[in-house]
């Protein structure tokens, strides 16, 4: 319990660091902000689009796949708050930087990943939690009671699995240093992830709701919000994903562990 309270300490501080390093550059805030709006009306325009053509997108409605870009959107952008760190791993591990995490008063892990707080990506966080609730508000029972809970732990599911593949990625980085995977990677999963998972074949979907989950991004929190899988299987689906968690974390710390400083 100490150990989690030390972190959160260490997060608050993170965060206080990043709004004091962003309101020192405006423009950049405000470009940043203009740019994922941007990239959450394209996403909605494109599916609008596409509805007012057919009823039904492999199984979703329109309002069901409003839903699904609610939680698109939001996963997103708690990776931009706390998570846009890993986006640079490639380049640090074959600069050296990476030494002074051995130093720092926290898990290595959590001090990379979560270093680089974001105070632009918290606005464009607002704006997809209005999205999603919007989109709930039109789900009979959505936002009652019990649907604020399965919404609660939809969302928990997301971060954790966002947190999982961003650590998860930069794994082949100690492996062919250089080689940017983990940003490949990524670019792979948004393009994934950005589109229900059903539209895919079950092969695929296997894969991506267990070896390597992107569709808990966005497709399985909103299945579960939305009725479309039992509370068995989202239980199912969450401990699996839990567990592959832990197992990359442990792995990622292992790794770092046999890290040379490339001046070293």
């Amino acid at each position: 319990m100490n150990a989690l309270f030390h972190h959160l300490r260490l997060a608050r501080e993170f965060a206080r660091v990043g709004v004091i390093r962003k309101s020192q550059f405006r423009v950049e805030f405000l470009t940043q902000v203009v740019m994922d709006t941007a990239w959450y009306l394209v996403h909605i325009a494109t599916f609008e689009i596409l509805f007012s053509h057919t009823d039904s997108l492999a199984g979703w409605s329109r309002a069901e796949v409003r839903v699904f870009l609610g939680f698109l959107f939001l996963s997103d952008a708690f990776w931009m708050i706390w998570l846009g760190q890993c986006w640079h791993f490639g380049r640090e591990l074959k600069d050296g930087v990476l030494d002074s995490l051995r130093l720092r008063p926290g898990a290595p892990v959590f001090v990379y990943f979560f270093q680089r707080f974001s105070l632009e990506a918290c606005v464009n966080g607002a704006m997809a939690l209005g999205w999603l609730l919007f989109a709930l508000w039109d789900i009979p029972g959505a936002l009652a009671p019990l649907g604020l809970l399965k919404l609660a732990w939809a969302l928990a599911l997301a971060f954790w699995a966002r947190t999982a593949l961003s650590v998860g990625f930069t794994i082949a980085e100690f492996r062919a240093v250089n080689s940017d995977l983990s940003n490949l990677a990524w670019e792979v999963t948004m393009t994934l992830a950005d589109r229900p998972a059903d539209v895919f074949p079950l092969r695929m979907r296997q894969l991506l709701t267990s070896l390597v989950p992107v569709a808990a991004l966005s497709s399985l929190p909103a299945a579960f919000v939305l009725g479309r899988i039992s509370p068995l299987e989202a239980a199912g689906h969450t401990l699996w994903i839990f567990l592959l968690g832990l197992g990359v974390f442990a792995w990622w710390r292992r790794s770092f562990r046999h890290y040379a400083s490339a001046l070293g």
